[in-house]
């Protein structure tokens, strides 16, 4: 049988180490949450093209993760840490970083002080970092002190994963796909717009309720109408 070598090396061999390096290291378990996000899709829809005809920047559903991470992450700060020679260290800041996938590997550029971020700003940041990788010149500083992580394939058809968490960091949050499925509402059967959300987390420092609840949380903001009419002020 014929194949081809290629050599692990250069950025997929960092990959590969760092990837190892996690999940021997930390204690790693996935939850995996289906979320209503059928107000959210309409939000995006209704606020688009305003939207982008103002920044001139595409609109996707990562910088609103990212801005709903960030408030969660906010009411459950034990997400938002490290562990270092068995002590917790909680950030007062927010740094999510954001997965961008290259041709040979991935690299995760950080929005900082998320918290205090407006939807544009998020948009705008996300469009920098797209442009640097695709040039190739992100800086060390894009590319450190973040505090949490986003992986989005939901483009890619996936329905769930399983993320490997971002050491030091102890959590990471994947995004699939949104697809239309009969619920329950009031006894009656509604199609619904829904999306898996699936957080990997180090059990070391987060325990599984805390990640559920986190979820928990996660959807409420998805689903909020008070915090989607603050999103409105982009």
């Amino acid at each position: 049988m014929g194949f081809k070598e290629i050599p692990l090396s250069g950025m997929r061999k960092i990959i590969a180490e760092r990837m190892k390096l996690s999940v021997s290291t930390a204690a790693q378990y996935t939850e995996n949450m289906d979320v209503d996000v059928t107000e959210l899709v309409r939000l995006r829809e209704g606020i688009k093209e305003d939207f982008e005809k103002k920044a001139g920047l595409k609109l996707t559903y990562t910088p609103f993760f990212v801005m709903f991470s960030s408030l969660a992450l906010k009411d459950f700060p034990i997400l938002n840490s490290t562990l270092e020679q068995n002590v917790i260290k909680m950030f007062d800041e927010v740094n999510i970083g954001v997965a961008f996938a290259l041709k040979d590997g991935l690299i995760v550029p950080v929005i900082k002080n998320v918290e205090g971020k407006s939807l544009t700003d998020i948009v705008t940041e996300l469009d920098i970092f797209s442009k640097k990788v695709n040039q190739g010149n992100l800086s060390l500083d894009d590319v450190s002190n973040g505090t949490f992580t986003i992986t989005n394939i939901g483009m890619y058809g996936v329905d769930n994963f399983t993320p490997i968490v971002n050491i030091p960091q102890v959590a990471i949050l994947g995004v699939n796909r949104i697809v239309k499925k009969p619920i329950v509402i009031e006894e009656k059967i509604v199609i619904r717009d829904i999306m898996t959300l699936s957080l990997t987390s180090d059990h070391r420092v987060v325990d599984g309720v805390i990640a559920a609840q986190f979820l928990k949380k996660m959807s409420f903001y998805i689903q909020s109408k008070e915090t989607l009419s603050e999103v409105l002020k982009f």
